[in-house]
């Protein structure tokens, strides 16, 4: 009896240190790795949420591109036309050596509609040459207010700045590994310039000033009815910003101004809400400093309903009609656009917008008459070719009759 206890023991005291020695196996081979305590993963930047959609997307618009194939199709992620934007950053440096030659790489901004990122999807951009050789690929992380997404890194691409000037190809894709998919969300060119930072003699004649183009935006005007049932306009500007003031008028009389306890109402104080400024001092040789910036002019004074604690406010929509605005720069006149409330108290649609996939809650494109010249020598027929990075507007004329 003794001996079968100490086999049964010793039975037991061999299975146990197999165990403890030899991982369990399935057929095959492939062995059970012992299982250790998960690491939290840092979500990567590309992930960041999904931005809320600015004024210009509260409708489910459907912007659409010529970019190649494979496209994102109804119902996916697509992006805000008016809110994409490319801008070089200049550098320095040219290819990491600091030898008093300045070079450049690119930056592009966007803000995307409808589903957004997928479960590890991330966008990224890709530049290339004005030959069409490759170039670089910019990480696309959320920006700080939450509105859309910055694209490109200096500490990244510093040794692939380039001296190269004219018109760079760019794409906006979405990959994403877990779905094997990788979408070409909009495709468009800029046109790059360049001027002397401080004038053409050693040793700063190879230090250029980089910046895109933004002529094209000069004739283009966006009329819209904001959430607060206010009119709302914009437009752009080439230059300096401040002093800028827009006035409305109805059948030849200036509506929503009023006097009240000595002061003014109804003019509306415009502001940049879009602005492209070159990253280093372009100097005097630029052209306006080579900033452009769109103005946003709301005009609290005018609305779609009837306030009765506010008389004085002009109501468009018991007002239909033509409407004109006139803007005011530094106390000159500057610009001119026009728009139309029909009989059922909205903005008349001239199609514009929605015939060029950008509609938006009574969102137009109007043309705006540029007047005097405060915004310089600029390029009159870039909104022909150029416009919106190179999908110019179906439908659009200029300058307005």
């Amino acid at each position: 009896m003794r001996k079968h206890v100490l086999l049964a023991l010793a039975s037991v005291l061999i299975a146990a240190f197999c165990c403890q020695s030899v991982p369990a196996q399935l057929p095959g081979g492939l062995k059970i790795p012992k299982l250790s305590k998960p690491k939290p993963t840092p979500t990567p930047a590309e992930t960041t949420a999904q931005p809320a959609p600015s004024s210009e997307t509260r409708t489910a618009a459907q912007p659409s591109s010529s970019a190649a194939p494979p496209q994102a199709t109804a119902g996916d992620t697509t992006l805000v036309k008016t809110r994409i934007g490319f801008w070089p950053e200049t550098l320095t440096s040219y290819k990491g050596e600091y030898n008093n030659v300045w070079s450049w790489i690119p930056t592009v901004t966007f803000v995307p509609q409808g589903p957004g990122l997928p479960s590890g999807g991330q966008y990224y951009v890709e530049v290339t040459q004005p030959n069409g050789a490759p170039w670089v690929k910019l990480k696309c992380v959320g920006n700080a207010d939450g509105t859309g997404y910055d694209c490109g890194n200096s500490n990244d691409l510093e040794k692939e700045g380039t001296l190269a000037t004219g018109v760079f190809p760019f794409a906006i894709k979405m990959r994403n590994p877990l779905e094997g998919t990788d979408k070409t969300l909009f495709t468009g060119r800029a046109k790059v310039e360049k001027v002397l930072s401080s004038g053409n003699i050693p040793p700063t004649s190879k230090q250029f000033v980089y910046y895109t183009n933004q002529d094209w935006n000069l004739p283009i005007g966006y009329v819209f009815i904001g959430n607060n049932d206010n009119l709302y306009v914009r437009f752009w500007i080439r230059g300096e910003t401040p002093g800028v003031e827009a006035h409305l008028f109805y059948r030849g009389a200036e509506v929503g101004r009023f006097e009240s306890n000595g002061y003014q109402y109804g003019a509306s104080r415009c502001s940049p809400d879009i602005e492209y400024r070159p990253t280093r001092d372009a100097g005097a040789g630029a052209p306006q400093g080579a900033k452009w910036a769109r103005m946003d002019c709301p005009f609290q004074t005018i609305t779609t309903k009837p306030n009765p604690n506010n008389s004085e406010w002009h109501v468009i929509s018991a007002n239909p009609g033509e409407y004109e605005v006139k803007v005011l720069r530094n106390k000159r006149l500057a610009r001119v656009l026009k728009f139309s409330i029909g009989s059922d108290g909205q903005i008349v649609d001239n199609g514009i917008a929605s015939g060029n996939g950008m509609a938006g809650d009574n969102f137009i494109f109007v043309p705006v008459l540029v007047v005097g010249d405060l915004d310089g020598v600029w390029d009159r027929n870039a909104w022909k070719t150029d416009a919106f990075y190179g999908h110019a507007l179906k439908g659009f004329t200029w300058p307005p009759q």
